[in-house]
């Protein structure tokens, strides 16, 4: 009996295995026109400290740990783009053209977003980059005729994300934008009730043993 209950015991600790965290939604409701884009879920403005804002293009490196720079003005619009809800959207100034970094509020290793464009075949430089400011990974995504629906994923675990080099000839929306958080796990519910299980069965034994 008391070699069960170890047993018991042993296979709640194993049985502890990690989830990762829901999809974050980023909010950005309460946001106003500004140089600093304040959401719930993610942060916005043009570059990263290290980096520079030279058109529509980023030259430098951020620094560690990577922190958003302010810098030039991203619009607030409201928009309804059709293939997504309708609400609050983004647009880098001037031009709409402009470079637009995303400081999310933790790791992620994938990121969905609505995108607009006026000329398919248009492109933007997607960079990704850790907590201290490395580039995890980049891909230059081909946008389509109108609004679509975007996705990053497969590049690695990232914190933060700077859009540049977009070549279409009125820019782009960024709106509806969320990602899958993998910062911190929590045990699967039926790790739990064996954990308490496990409390329960070296509680015993060494009750066994005093008696």
């Amino acid at each position: 009996m008391k070699t069960l209950l170890t047993a018991l015991a042993f296979a709640s600790v194993l049985s502890l295995s990690p989830v990762q965290a829901a999809i974050v939604n980023i909010d950005i409701s309460g946001a106003a026109t500004g140089t600093t884009i304040n959401g719930i879920g993610a942060d916005f403005t043009q570059s990263f400290l290290g980096q520079s804002v030279s058109g529509t293009s980023l030259t430098g490196a951020p620094t560690n740990p990577l922190t958003l720079q302010a810098s030039g003005t991203i619009t607030v619009a409201s928009f309804d783009p059709g293939v997504s809800p309708a609400g609050n959207s983004l647009l880098s100034q001037p031009g709409n053209l402009a470079p637009l970094a995303v400081l999310l509020d933790t790791l992620a290793d994938s990121f969905d977003w609505t995108m607009g464009s006026a000329s398919a075949g248009s492109t933007i430089l997607a960079s990704l980059y850790d907590g201290a400011g490395a580039l995890v990974g980049s891909q230059s995504i081909v946008m389509i005729n109108g609004y679509g629906l975007y996705s990053l994923s497969g590049l690695g675990s990232f914190r933060g994300i700077a859009f540049s080099n977009n070549n279409d000839p009125s820019g782009v929306r960024f709106m509806n934008m969320s990602y899958n958080s993998t910062a911190g796990t929590v045990p699967e519910p039926g790790s739990l009730a064996l954990v308490a299980l496990g409390i329960l069965a070296a509680g015993a034994a060494r009750s066994r043993r005093a008696a």
